[in-house]
């Protein structure tokens, strides 16, 4: 990996005068975020005067990235150790418009320009798609992960549908491992430790195994305690489960073969391996609840939750702190991952050929603990099997003024699953069928078979020197079916609810979707000098419909419709002639149709579909006054609409406390529950989640020679307007603004082979939330993110 000296920009210069790789390798600087916000390594005065190339594959070609009309922001492996990024999940903070909404390592979900689905269900594909070393992964518990030996990591904002699929509608998030282009003997070792016990080991050798072939092993194995601690509720009569939640326990392993096909060729082989082993996770903390004498939260009409009062104990109504849980119920988590890929990349003589093959076996489960309180009302549990392969094939060429690339591509998912939800969703469900209603469980089953191919094209031709038209198109044909059976179950008594041959038999095929579509690109460059790009687009993004596996949804509503996005982007991108300053500029307006909105509906994740609008503009600027100073700012600006969403309607309560008021909205029954009806059954001109108005984001580096090495001193972070956490925009769903600052000290030895740093995390222990789900009565559980961590990393290379 490129040696953390003096600046990111001589980076990739020691890198490709070192390691002889490509100009896309692993040190290549990245877009205006991330060129100087994490400048790892400061060179030769020479060095540090230019920015070097900033390559990128946004294009499936290598390609400067100032040349690229598309936002994007890219980071390279030296630059991703400069800000202690060790987690697949953590790079949001210098990614302006990225977001991500995770309560633990079951489901990942990215949120770009306020464009995400907050599901937490294991059979849905996201709409920002995210590839690994050039593939697809379709599912959402495989994003999260150690990040290790990088080479890259690229954001592209905005639809990527025409060469990337039908599921890149908000835009694309790419990890490039480092692969085994370097023949010398090469590696490194790295061991860190931090606040809560958390201790990591990575490491990576490669070389030559014989001539024209080479390998590369690499893994990392992080365990830590965790931040969240097990509390009493009431000492002696609620007491903790004893379970720290927000650990880790895992250990990833890949290891990679590159092989010379004569002069015009080149093989990669890939096989990797991860593994999470019982993490201690599947727990909230109780927020944002008005607590009534009922024991139930106020509600608004549309049945959500509309305390904001913070965290508190959920059995004292005592404030409470964000990072103590009080559940009585353990969580855990548990997954392997296998994946075996092949990369081929040949010269047919003006043409080039490009296949990649990928296999992907996945298996999780989960258990959490739903309430956030020492008391059994809600726990979730799943089981998930995944598996996936993929190809695609891709030839490329050009002439004169014209580039062009075209190829085919399949997929074909599968997974199966069961999901049990215990205790207060399913007592309607019991009720309904003439159970008792105590203590009920809904159970489901789903084995779910998707396919999608797709013939895809994209041209760049020249009109003139400075003016040059992109066109491209991609046909994607989805096919998907559902066996699903849905059973409500108390104790030996069981009774069906619904399954797919129910819900076909009132609707024909609603168990199948057949559906084709176009996603579709047109830009305009203009270059009126050489360091300045202008460009004008329209997008067409697409994502494929999916179902709703619940047994509660009608036979109109198990399907949900595919979403289309039609965006306009106007951009500029400039440098000054020393490339000392660079300004990167884009302004963007989305038209939705069918939008997919989730929301939890009276106990019960559905996903629906509703008209939206959006408008922004984000700024990127990157700023090197000398070879010792970095600075990078950027900024972001949104507003959105979504025209309906889905609201509660009615549900079912437990008489929690006899004799208390009944709550609003609900009469009660007199066999111990409460039938709840909300006025207000859907939701107007709600914002999207994860969306603030307006977000700054910085680093600030500077470095200087002493000791034997160079000195490093870095402050980076992120300030997030108020936004809201659910598309529902709930009272307590809304997360106030809010900023996080890190800073670390690091130094290099002259001969690069040793360095070591001492950061800080969050260092003015701003307590935020990770993660929110508004439960209606029952409250709002929330995960906060981890308060002021610190710690120290060393490093040694050969």
């Amino acid at each position: 990996m490129a040696p953390i000296v003096k600046s990111l920009a001589s980076v990739s210069i020691l890198a490709l005068a070192v390691q002889g790789v490509s100009a896309f390798a692993q040190a290549a600087p990245a877009e205006a975020t991330a060129a100087a916000a994490t400048a790892a390594a400061q060179g030769s005065a020479d060095a540090t005067s230019t920015f070097g190339d900033i390559v990128v594959t946004a294009n499936k070609r290598s390609e400067n990235a100032q040349r690229v009309p598309i936002a994007i922001t890219a980071y390279s492996g030296a630059q991703l150790k400069a800000l202690g990024v060790t987690d697949a999940t953590q790079i949001t903070q210098q990614v302006p418009g990225l977001q991500l909404n995770a309560w633990s390592p079951n489901v990942t979900i990215f949120n770009l320009r306020g464009i995400s689905q907050n599901n937490f269900t294991d059979y849905l594909e996201a709409p920002i798609a995210v590839y690994v070393d050039d593939a697809y992964m379709g599912s959402m518990n495989g994003l999260s992960g150690q990040l290790f030996d990088v080479q890259r990591v690229e954001v592209l904002r905005g639809p990527q549908g025409t060469l990337f699929g039908r599921n890149a509608t908000g835009g694309l998030i790419h990890y490039l491992s480092t692969d085994a282009s370097k023949a010398e003997f090469n590696g490194y070792a790295t061991a860190s430790y931090e606040r809560f016990n958390r201790r990591a080991l990575e490491g990576a050798v490669g070389g030559s195994l014989t001539e024209g072939l080479r390998f590369r092993v690499a893994g990392r194995v992080t365990k830590a305690d965790g931040y969240i601690k097990s509390a009493a509720a009431l000492p002696g009569v609620f007491d903790g489960n004893g379970q720290d939640l927000g650990a880790e326990n895992g250990w990833a392993l890949r290891g990679t073969i590159q092989a010379d096909l004569g002069a015009n060729g080149k093989l990669d082989l890939w096989v990797k391996h991860s593994e999470d082993n019982n993490v201690a996770t599947g727990g909230y903390v109780f927020d944002n609840c008005n607590l009534q004498d009922n024991g139930y939260c106020t509600t608004d009409a549309a049945g959500l939750a509309n305390g904001s009062g913070g965290v508190i104990n959920g059995i004292t109504g005592a404030p409470a702190s964000p990072f103590q849980n009080f559940s009585d119920k353990r969580g855990f988590f548990n997954r392997k991952t296998d994946i075996f890929q092949a990369k081929l990349g040949y010269d047919l003589g003006g043409v080039k050929l490009t296949s990649i093959t990928n296999y992907t076996d996945l298996t999780k489960s989960y258990q959490e603990d739903g309430d956030a309180l020492p008391v059994e009302l809600i726990v979730f549990q799943t089981q998930a099997k995944y598996t996936q392969f993929s190809e695609e094939l891709r030839l490329t060429g050009d002439a004169d003024r014209l580039r062009w690339q075209t190829g085919a591509y399949f997929l074909d998912i599968k997974v199966k699953g069961h999901m049990a939800t215990i205790g207060a969703p399913a007592i309607g469900a019991a009720l309904a069928a003439g159970l008792p209603g105590t203590n009920p469980t809904i159970s489901e089953n789903y084995d779910l078979h998707s396919r999608n191919w797709s013939l895809f094209g994209q041209m760049e031709y020249d009109l003139a020197d400075k003016l040059t038209l992109i066109g491209g198109l991609r046909y994607s044909k989805d096919t998907k079916s559902v066996l699903y059976d849905s059973t409500v179950v108390e104790g030996a008594q069981s009774a069906a609810i619904a399954s797919n041959a129910t819900f076909a038999a009132a609707l024909p095929g609603a168990d199948r979707i057949s559906h084709g579509d176009v996603a579709a690109r047109v830009t305009l460059n203009y270059k009126p000098a050489p360091d300045t790009l202008l460009f004008a687009s329209w997008n067409r993004g697409i994502k494929g419909g999916n179902f709703t596996l619940n047994g509660y949804v009608d036979a109109r509503t198990f399907q949900h419709r595919p979403e289309t996005l039609n965006s306009f982007e106007l951009g500029a991108k400039w440098s000054n002639p020393s490339h000392s300053v660079r300004v990167n500029a884009t302004a963007y307006h989305y038209i939705y149709n069918d939008y997919q909105t989730f929301a939890l509906i009276g106990g019960v994740p559905q996903v629906g579909n509703s008209d939206a609008r959006a408008t922004g503009a984000e700024l990127e600027t990157y700023f090197q006054p000398t070879s010792h100073i970095n600075v990078n700012l950027g900024a972001t600006w949104e507003t959105s609409k979504v025209d309906t969403v889905q609201a509660a309607g009615s549900q079912f309560l437990s008489v929690l406390v006899p004799g208390s008021s009944v709550p609003q909205y609900c009469t009660d029954q007199h066999d111990g529950t409460y039938f709840c009806n909300y006025p207000a059954k859907t939701i107007s001109g709600a914002k999207f989640p994860n969306a603030p108005k307006f977000s700054f984001n910085y680093v600030a580096r500077y470095n200087f020679d002493a000791v034997g090495g160079n000195v490093v001193a870095q402050v980076d972070g992120v300030w997030y307007d108020k936004q809201y956490l659910e598309v529902t925009n709930g009272q307590s769903s809304i997360q106030p603004a809010y900023n996080v600052t890190n800073a670390s000290l690091g130094w290099t030895a002259a001969n690069e082979r040793f360095s070591i740093q001492v950061f800080g995390r969050n260092v003015f222990n701003k307590a935020y939330r990770a993660y929110t789900l508004n439960l209606g009565p029952l409250g709002t559980t929330s995960v906060y993110a981890k308060p002021a961590t610190y710690g120290v990393t060393a490093t040694v290379k050969w």
